[in-house]
């Protein structure tokens, strides 16, 4: 069922998530975050020893395992970013969502899309959920942060979301995985690549 672009307006800025409820799901895959590069540093880690059992890693390798470095840090954020992207473009929410009861739509209330997703994503550098985002926010009929106004997405009530335009439980489940082994693969990775 296809709604008039006046419906979708009312739909959107009446279920609309706030700024409290999204940086309450935003804090959440934070701390889900950390679980996640604290996962992938112990599996990179692992992977390093295995490689200096075999001879194929030299020196102090224990050093390149450490994640609080510049190179760390930014594969660590690298991963966060395609953990969003993956979880909002292939289920439509990530973790912190999921609990909140929160999904990502297109603003014509379609599912949400990969180039939606990458764009309010990397509006998080600009607005990152503070001050800009609030304002933003605030000025918005559909609460859209400058991110969600790039991408042409909102953030909505998981029961608001037209039936046609929920993602299946699978696509649910499938992209929050993907996204969580993309970031813990980020952070292995850092901790490979230093040792190398």
């Amino acid at each position: 069922m296809e709604l008039s672009p006046s419906m979708v307006v009312e739909v959107a800025s009446n279920s609309a998530a706030g700024f409290g409820l999204r940086l309450a799901a935003r804090l959440i895959d934070l701390l889900f975050g950390v679980l996640l590069v604290f996962l992938g540093g112990a599996a990179g880690a692992r992977l390093l020893g295995v490689l200096a059992e075999q001879g194929l890693v030299h020196g102090d390798w224990g050093a390149a395992a450490r994640l609080l470095t510049p190179a760390g840090i930014a594969w660590a954020l690298l991963g966060a970013l395609l953990y969003s992207i993956t979880s909002e473009a292939v289920g439509g929410a990530t973790l912190g969502k999921v609990l909140l009861r929160l999904r990502v739509t297109s603003e014509d209330l379609t599912p949400s899309t990969f180039q939606g997703a990458l764009l309010r994503n990397a509006g998080l550098v600009v607005d990152a959920l503070g001050v800009p985002a609030y304002r933003a926010m605030s000025r918005s009929l559909m609460s859209q942060r400058l991110g969600d106004q790039w991408g042409h997405t909102v953030v909505l009530l998981a029961s608001a979301v037209p039936p046609d335009s929920r993602k299946s439980l699978g696509l649910l489940l499938l992209g929050l995985f993907s996204g969580s082994v993309l970031w813990g693969l980020c952070t292995a990775l850092s901790v490979v690549l230093r040792a190398l």
